[in-house]
């Protein structure tokens, strides 16, 4: 069967603007029921070098569970590794972390809500061979002091916390035993019609359901020539941006490596100063050591001179007794 590959974009916001799909493919993978949902997709755009338009769709589906708690789930597609995508979606992170928004509530009336968040990265790269394909980061209550998992869950702290969902897609190996298996088998990167990575041949057994549902809607996707044209035009985009991104980053490794060396000269030249400094230091220390010693040789001559000066006043005063004494006798004689 030949389907439209929904790693790019718009094959993918094709796919889940069927809402029962979206539904059951956000169910598989956080293995939760959901009751409703609300699925839509936010295009950032900004201009190339060229003046072409690259744009790229941010994914958010509003879920309710069977308990009536809402939650946005953030859905990220990466077909190729390129490190400024981590801050966009920091940034985009960081917005629906601020966002407050009316949620219609299960009685149908409408309150304003600040909703916990859920996060699925499908990426079209390995970030580490030693990772498993399919990653959930899966937040723990935990009683600090006595070690103890806690099961009890409070608005605070999942507004201000969330799970995740990494998907390697190179990684993934299929047994096609579970649901989720069959919606990864969507994504897998295999038996690409040769030329165009647009379009592939999906050939596995279908057995699910959704799985029948999801393949009709990307064969549909497949044969709209329109949106085939609207994929080509996000491929070039995306390969120039990356282009761009990789002169831009050559750019600033260049200027890196010059700053660097910067602050070699610099820390070097701040060892050297930091050097004649101990230096000057210990000349101090030494000229602050002569001028006591001379300082208190000083004071060891004053004390002389005055001990001398001492003497000799007693030596006058004992002359002159002496003195004295000679003109008494001789006055006697």
């Amino acid at each position: 069967m030949l389907i439209a590959n929904p790693i790019y974009d718009l094959a993918f916001k094709y796919l889940m603007d069927n809402l029962e799909i979206a539904k059951g493919i956000i169910a598989a993978i956080i293995k939760e029921e959901i009751v409703h949902i609300d699925f839509q997709a936010r295009e950032s755009t900004f201009q190339l070098p060229s003046k072409f338009t690259f744009f790229h769709l941010d994914f958010i589906a509003r879920i309710r569970d069977k308990q009536g708690k809402s939650k946005d789930v953030l859905i990220e597609l990466q077909k190729t590794n390129v490190p400024s995508d981590i801050l966009r979606f920091r940034r985009y992170l960081g917005s629906q972390y601020r966002k407050e928004e009316d949620v219609v509530q299960p009685d149908g009336s409408s309150a304003k809500e600040s909703l916990p968040i859920v996060t699925i990265y499908f990426l079209g790269f390995i970030l580490s061979p030693t990772l498993p394909a399919v990653i959930k980061v899966d937040r723990q209550y935990i009683d600090m002091l006595s070690g103890k998992s806690i099961k009890e869950r409070h608005d605070f702290i999942e507004c201000l916390t969330h799970d995740s969902y990494v998907i390697q897609i190179p990684g993934i190996k299929l047994e096609m035993k579970n649901r989720l298996e069959y919606v990864l088998s969507i994504f897998k990167q295999e038996r690409l019609v040769a030329g165009d990575n647009r379009l592939k041949d999906y050939a596995y057994e279908i057995k699910d359901e959704l799985l029948q549902k999801i393949l009709r809607q990307l064969a549909k996707a497949a044969a709209d020539n329109k949106l085939l044209e609207q994929m080509e035009l996000e491929e070039l985009a995306q390969h120039e941006y990356e282009t761009a991104f990789a002169h831009l980053e050559r750019k600033i490794e260049k200027h890196e490596k010059i700053i660097e060396e910067k602050e070699k000269t610099i820390e070097e030249k701040e060892k050297a100063i930091e050097e004649k400094e101990k230096t000057i230091e210990e000349k101090e220390k030494t000229i602050e050591e002569k001028e006591k010693a001379i300082e208190e040789k000083e004071k060891a001559i004053e004390e002389n001179k005055k001990t001398i000066e001492e003497k000799e006043k007693a030596i006058k005063e004992k002359d002159k007794y002496i003195s004295e004494l000679l003109k008494k006798y001789e006055g006697k004689r």
